[in-house]
């Protein structure tokens, strides 16, 4: 598979291939270099870029926009971020992401090499549940029905609208225009609610609120409180005394 190597420094970019070059990881086929955010989002039309390896801070787009706009185009990216900033906010906004590693620099070659082996295998995870998830697609059963009926059956995981398209062979900007079209409500908004209908019923169970929040994939309890607050305006302690 292919690895891009992102930073708007070209001389960390070129010394981190020879670094990558030098654990010759028998998954890796080539090895691509972009100088800016922009340069990676125009090779990753012309070729498949599977892993990524990116700074954060960079002129003209974040590498965290980044990663958002590539796994619009292929949700089974894999990235590792390098950066020399510990913002919690860049670490929050990575798990959202799914980014594999969060690496601080500097780093050691054994760091970096067991990130890009836990990404190696990541991509492997995600391109097997995909072919499987294809297989699953009925040519009989509409897209948005079939799109509804995944986030039922998935409802504690974190659903990812980039891949419920690729599963349905749509692009992602034409699969989003069909869910507003036919529901009349965005796919993010109407995963929340769901997310929201089926808290509530655990929560009437009897069951504790960060139970909760980690049964349907939230990774902090106060991300989901908030989310709940939002929808049943009331807190999840408020709602499970009425």
């Amino acid at each position: 598979m292919r690895l891009l190597i992102v930073d708007d420094e070209e001389a960390t970019c070129q010394g981190m291939r020879v670094r990558v070059q030098s654990m010759n990881l028998p998954a890796l086929t080539d090895i691509d270099l972009a100088f800016s955010a922009e340069e990676a989002l125009a090779l990753a039309q012309k070729k498949e870029v599977l892993l990524l390896l990116t700074d954060i801070r960079m002129v003209d787009m974040d590498g965290l926009q980044l990663i958002e706009e590539l796994k619009k185009q292929n949700p089974c990216l894999c990235s590792v971020i390098m950066t020399a900033h510990p913002q919690f906010e860049y670490a929050h906004q990575a798990i959202r992401l799914g980014v594999t590693d969060f690496l601080l620099k500097p780093f050691t070659r054994e760091e970096l090499q067991k990130a890009l082996m836990q990404a190696i295998d990541q991509v492997l995870r995600l391109q097997e549940n995909m072919r499987n998830e294809q297989q699953h697609v009925s040519e009989n059963t509409p897209p948005v029905e079939w799109a509804k009926r995944y986030v039922q059956e998935h409802i504690q995981q974190d659903i990812d609208m980039s891949y419920i398209a690729n599963c349905l062979n749509l692009s992602y900007s034409y699969f989003s225009k069909l869910f507003r079209q036919e529901t009349g409500t965005n796919f993010s908004s109407y995963v929340v609610e769901e997310k929201m209908k089926a808290a509530g019923k655990m929560l009437r169970e009897g069951r504790r609120t960060s139970e909760v929040a980690e049964l349907l994939g939230y990774e902090a309890t106060q991300n989901f409180s908030r989310a709940f607050t939002k929808y049943w305006r009331c807190t999840p302690g408020e709602y499970r005394k009425q």
